[in-house]
C-alpha cells in the first residue's frame, strides 16, 4: 500500500472538518518540564552526596588507626586509652560486645546493662573511655572459668559493627591497678612460641617477625585447631614459604580471604585472614614472594594470619618442635 502524501492529508482534515466541524492540528511532541529537570537534578545531587557521606563514613577509620589499652580498676569496671592515630574525629558508641578468645563467642550477660563514659576522641589525640561491666555479667565467674593462656576482649564501634567499623581491646582481671591490663587487637601480644622455626629447612616464614599466637592442636576450651595463628599488623606482607603454583584463591567464612599454594611432594600451604590478595590462580610464585597482606577477614577476632599445613592428605604442625 501507498504511503499517504502530505496532499493526501490536508484532504482527510478537510473531510473531517466539513462532515463533524472538528479543526485536527498538529500537536507538537512533549516536552519535559522544567520541573521534572529539576527534580530529576535534585534527585541525582541528594544520591552523589549520600554516597560521599558513605564512603566518607565507612572509610574514614580503619583497623590501623586506633591503638587500645584496658587497665582494670576493680569492681567490674575498666579504664580504656583510646589512641586516634586517624585524621577524623573519633565517636565510640555505647555499643559494646564482651568476647572470649578461646571460643570467640559473646559472654553470657547483658551487653544493653554495661555502662560507658566517654568515646568522643579527637583526630590524633589520645583520650580514656570508662567501661562498667558490672550491672550486666557475673564478674567473679567470668574471673574463675578463664582458663590459663585465655582472655577476654571489648569490641568497640562506632557505627554499629557495621563494615569493618569496630575494634578489639583484650583485658583480663589480674593486672595492678594503673597497670596496662592487656593488648588492642592490633598490637603484639607475648607470643605462644618464643623463638620457632618452620617444619621444612629452607621455608620462607610466611610473615616477618614470625610470632605465632595460637598453635596447632588442641587449644583452650577443648577446640581442635589445623593451623597456626601468627600475630602482625594489618596490612603486613605475606610470603610464599617455597616456589610452587596457587592453585586457590577466595573467600571462606572460617579464615576469609584466603589462598592454596600447591608445592612439591604433595604439599600444600593455606593462608588465611588475609586484607588483599596479591595473586591469582595459576600463578606461579618463587619463595619470599608476597602472595597477600595480613587482615582480620572471616572469623578472625583481631588482625593475624591463618597459616596451615597439609602433607599428603593430613594437616601438620607448621611449626617444627
Amino acid at each position: 500500500m501507498k504511503k499517504f502524501s502530505k496532499t493526501n492529508l490536508n484532504n482527510i482534515k478537510s473531510i473531517i472538518r466539513e462532515k463533524s466541524g472538528v479543526n485536527i492540528h498538529k500537536t507538537p511532541a512533549a516536552r519535559p518540564s522544567v520541573k521534572r529537570c529539576l527534580l530529576a537534578a535534585a534527585c541525582l545531587a541528594c544520591v552523589m552526596a549520600m554516597s560521599a557521606f558513605a564512603c566518607y563514613k565507612f572509610n574514614c577509620l580503619n583497623g590501623d588507626d586506633l591503638a587500645l589499652n584496658a587497665a582494670y580498676k576493680g569492681g567490674g569496671r575498666f579504664e580504656i586509652t583510646v589512641g586516634n592515630l586517624s585524621r577524623h574525629e573519633l565517636r565510640l558508641q555505647d555499643k559494646i560486645k564482651v568476647m572470649r578468645w578461646s571460643t570467640a563467642d559473646e559472654v553470657e550477660g547483658d551487653p544493653e546493662r554495661i555502662s560507658f563514659d566517654g568515646g568522643v576522641i579527637g583526630p590524633k589525640s589520645t583520650g580514656v573511655v570508662t567501661v562498667d561491666i558490672s550491672g550486666g555479667y557475673d564478674v567473679e565467674s567470668m574471673k574463675n572459668s578463664l582458663g590459663e593462656g585465655d582472655w577476654y576482649y571489648f569490641v568497640l564501634t562506632n557505627n554499629d559493627f557495621a563494615f569493618g567499623q569496630d575494634w578489639g581491646c583484650a583485658f583480663d582481671f589480674d593486672a595492678p591497678e594503673g597497670e596496662a591490663a592487656a593488648v588492642g587487637a592490633n598490637s603484639r601480644r607475648e607470643p605462644e612460641y618464643e623463638a620457632c622455626e618452620l617444619i621444612f629447612d629452607g621455608w620462607v616464614p610466611p610473615a616477618s617477625p614470625l610470632l605465632v599466637s595460637q598453635g596447632f592442636g588442641e587449644r583452650n576450651g577443648g577446640q581442635y585447631s589445623d593451623h597456626i595463628n601468627i600475630a602482625g599488623g594489618e596490612g603486613d606482607p605475606v610470603f610464599a614459604v617455597e616456589d610452587g603454583t596457587i592453585t586457590y584463591t577466595g573467600f571462606e567464612s572460617g579464615c576469609g580471604n584466603c589462598v592454596v599454594l600447591t608445592l612439591d611432594g604433595g604439599v600444600f600451604v593455606k593462608y588465611g585472614h588475609l586484607k588483599e590478595i596479591k595473586v591469582s590462580e595459576g600463578d606461579s610464585v618463587r619463595a619470599g614472594g608476597e602472595i597477600a597482606s595480613m587482615g582480620r577477614t572471616g572469623g578472625a577476632t583481631g588482625v593475624n594470619l591463618y597459616f596451615a599445613v597439609n602433607v599428603n592428605g593430613e594437616y601438620v604442625d607448621p611449626i617444627a618442635k
